[in-house]
């Protein structure tokens, strides 16, 4: 059963273009990784929002970031701030909120 990440990041206006980079850059570098995250952004309708949702396709593989992914989310973290993340599981497991 797969676990699921939301995310929602916002962004200043004059720092909209690096972020859409670093998703764009993040998203590819995920690749077809057999039990890596496949992920997807959306920009939301207030001005610089954007919302990621992430899918784990084997929660056995603990939900984190491939590591040649690392330079990217300091990237990203230089542009974005994180209003907050959830993390979804199986019944049973719980829902993890976590305060950006």
């Amino acid at each position: 059963m797969s676990i699921f990440v939301r995310a929602r990041f916002d962004v200043s206006d004059r720092r909209q273009d690096g972020t859409e980079r670093s998703a764009t850059a993040l998203h590819e570098a995920a690749g077809p990784e057999p039990c890596g995250p496949t992920s997807r952004w959306f920009t939301l309708p207030e001005p610089g929002a954007y919302l990621v949702l992430e899918e784990y396709a084997d929660p056995a593989v603990p939900p984190a970031p491939p590591e040649h992914a690392a330079g990217l989310l300091t990237s990203l973290g230089r542009c974005a701030d994180m209003a907050f993340a959830e993390m979804y599981g199986p019944l049973g497991g719980g829902r993890t909120d976590v305060a950006g």
